[in-house]
């Protein structure tokens, strides 16, 4: 959250961007700020995001084989599963593909959420890097039921990983979360006229355009009234978050403690909303994929609108030094260990259980 001066400062910097500053790089530099007063917008109306109660695991190259089997088995016995990745911008290129999250949802409302570190994966030849490719197999079936917040083709810049084919995304019974939600929220919050004296949420309302999108935040606010932080939208997700991965210091664990609770965050927080929409019995429809050919896409998590006016602009932040942007990461969620449950702790990639402990 903002204080009262840097929250005055960057609604003053939005009204007055340099004349210096033009064409997509104005647009970048305004959407960041208009980003960070709808970021202070939020944590401050909205307490922070609370998940279900679920069990997380790092998956990379020092998962024990019988944790992957374990969590193979938990996906061969469910259908429901949700989706999300996340990629670095790198300057002037197609992002870089590092992490697919991938939540296992069980009876109860509990569920194994699984950060899968693709720059830390096994040797191709090796068994663990065969049971991963097992579990996707799994995961993408004809039987299986797989929820994403957009569509699949944020997965194509994943394949080059060689854990599945553009064949398997292409047969993904693929549930587009972030549209089914535009229509259930239309179909839950019908235009109400001024006589009626309440406030309306109608999309027309809320100014959001029938073609607009939501975003995953937003509907986190609005449907859950719960504030889902987007601070470190721009991080380095590839560093390894695992601390099993490579001796880290205090500060770099409590880093890697907060980026993961952000990945975590986005498909738990899916798991939530898709809970809401079924206890209102929305009807989900399964989307039917397009194909795309894999050549003709970029690597996509994050929308050119996310991208960090300091990763794309360095020369305007020169210009503009006094327009530059200090997100203040205090107000971050520091907590994925406890997990909602005290008892439960983030699973090492060395404990042999799949049980709370």
């Amino acid at each position: 959250m903002l204080s009262k001066e840097e929250y005055n400062k960057t609604v003053w910097q939005l009204e007055h961007i340099s004349r210096e500053i033009t064409g997509r790089y104005r647009k970048n530099f305004r959407s960041t700020l208009k980003r960070k007063i709808h970021e202070h917008d939020l944590s401050s109306t909205y307490p922070p995001f609370e998940p279900l109660p679920y069990i997380p695991y790092f998956v990379n190259r020092t998962t024990p084989e019988q944790t992957l089997h374990q969590l193979i088995e938990a996906a061969t016995t469910t259908i429901e599963f949700t989706l999300d990745t996340e990629s670095v911008n790198i300057y002037r290129t197609a992002n870089k593909p590092v992490l697919i999250q991938l939540q296992i949802l069980l009876p109860h409302n509990l569920s194994l959420v699984n950060v899968i570190e693709m720059c830390h994966l096994p040797p191709e030849n090796h068994i663990r890097f065969k049971l991963l490719k097992q579990l996707f197999q799994i995961v993408f079936s004809e039987e299986k039921q797989v929820y994403i917040w957009g569509s699949t083709a944020e997965l194509l810049s994943f394949i080059t990983f060689k854990l599945f084919s553009y064949e398997q995304i292409d047969g993904i019974n693929l549930i587009n979360l972030q549209d089914q939600f535009k229509t259930y929220w239309n179909q839950q919050h019908i235009h109400k006229s001024n006589e009626e004296n309440d406030i309306c949420i109608c999309e027309s309302c809320l100014g959001k355009q029938p073609s607009e999108t939501w975003s995953l935040q937003d509907s986190v606010a609005l449907e859950l009234h719960e504030y889902l932080s987007k601070v470190l939208t721009n991080q380095s997700f590839d560093i390894g978050l695992d601390p099993n991965l490579h001796h880290m210091s205090s500060s770099e664990k409590n880093h890697r403690q907060r980026l993961t609770t952000y990945a975590l965050h986005d498909c738990l927080s899916m798991h939530k909303i898709i809970i809401n929409m079924k206890n209102k019995n929305f009807q989900f429809s399964f989307e039917i994929t397009k194909k795309i050919p894999y050549d003709l896409m970029e690597s996509i998590s994050s929308s050119d609108d996310e991208i960090m006016f300091s990763q794309l602009t360095p020369s305007i932040e020169r210009l503009e030094n006094d327009q530059t942007l200090n997100i203040n990461e205090q107000e971050q969620l520091t907590s994925t260990s406890t997990c909602g449950n005290p008892n439960w702790k983030i699973t090492s990639t060395n404990d042999k259980q799949l049980t709370s402990q």
